[in-house]
This record gives structure tokens, sequence and C-alpha cells, in this order.
């Protein structure tokens, strides 16, 4: 039987989006045939636990949501990946557009840059071409099951999204009057 592949996923504990798709993105992940890892951690740790460092170690693949200024324990939990993985290519950092890099000494990762401010469809097209371009490089296995990974995950959550807002009542329009018969 062949080993899953093991995909760990961060994002900062301070952002309910990264959050929800790393949330989404693990489900899915599972669903899908990986071995999805998330940190071990309370919304307030300012370190790595034992056990979230032993996960990202046997981890293969490390996926970093960095939409917003790193938070200490995001950073030094990406600071083990890039001790673990020579190959950097094997961390996909996501990026907000607007917020730029935020993250030194990720050369060489795969990395994907979001308008976090764009409707999820534009989101998912992103990520899905800057995957596509990283297969001639990479494990083009590992990195088309996780672009049909991602585009579930970001859809489900537009769909999340869509389906939350509160409706709309439609404006009250001429009614007709009933004929009252005598």
């Amino acid at each position: 039987m062949a080993k899953l592949l093991s995909v760990f996923i961060s994002y900062n504990p301070n952002s309910e989006v990264e959050q929800t798709l790393a949330l989404r993105l693990h489900t899915i992940g599972a669903v899908h045939g990986f071995n999805m890892i998330l940190p071990d951690r309370s919304y307030n740790a300012t370190d790595v636990s034992r056990e979230t460092k032993g996960r990202i170690l046997t981890a293969d693949y490390f996926i970093l949501f960095s939409t917003l200024s790193l938070s200490e324990v995001v950073q030094e939990e990406i600071n083990i990946a890039f001790s673990k993985h020579h190959d950097k290519s094997k961390i996909l950092v996501i990026y907000d557009k607007a917020r730029g890099k935020n993250l030194t000494g990720a050369e060489n990762c795969t990395e994907v840059f979001i308008n976090t401010k764009d409707d999820a469809l534009k989101i998912v097209s992103e990520i899905a071409s800057k995957l596509k371009e990283a297969k001639s490089k990479n494990d083009i296995g590992f990195l088309s099951g996780l672009s049909g990974i991602l585009l579930i995950g970001v859809g489900l959550f537009a769909l999340t999204e869509i389906l939350s807002e509160p409706t709309k009542k439609p404006k009250a329009g001429p009614q007709k009057r009933r004929r009252q018969h005598a």
C-alpha cells in the first residue's frame, strides 16, 4: 500500500478567512486521499508545541496562508518548514496581492498571490494557474491533486459566503386589489 502524501497547513490564528480556508482544505484534502495536517495550537499560542513541530517535520508538503502579518507562532512554524524542506518548492505560500510578500527567505517557494477583496472564483483561478505553472517543476501528481482540492475548497468557501449573506427582501411593488363580489 502506497504511503499517503501528507500536507501541513498553517494559517494565522487571528484571521477568520485563513482559518476557514485551512479547515476546508484539510477536510477536502482528506476526502481526496491526502493526509492533511493542521497545527496543534490555541488561539493565543506564542510558541510552536512539540506536537505541531512533529507534524511539520513528518509532512511531505507545507502550505501557508500568509495574507496578513504573520503571528509569532506562524513565523516559527514556517522556520521549521524551511529547515526541513531544502526543496522549497514543496512549500506553498499564499499571499494577499495588496499586502505583498510578508515572508523573508521564501525564495524558490511556490507562491500564489490572491486579492482577498476579489470574489472566490477569481481567487480560485489565480491559485489554479499558479499551481499549473509549478506542475512542470515539481511532483505533477501532487500538484495536480492539490490544485483540484484548492479549487473545491475555495469554491465551497465562496458558496458558504454567498449562502450566509442576509437575504434581501424584495421591494414591494404595486399590489393588485381583489375584486369583491357582492
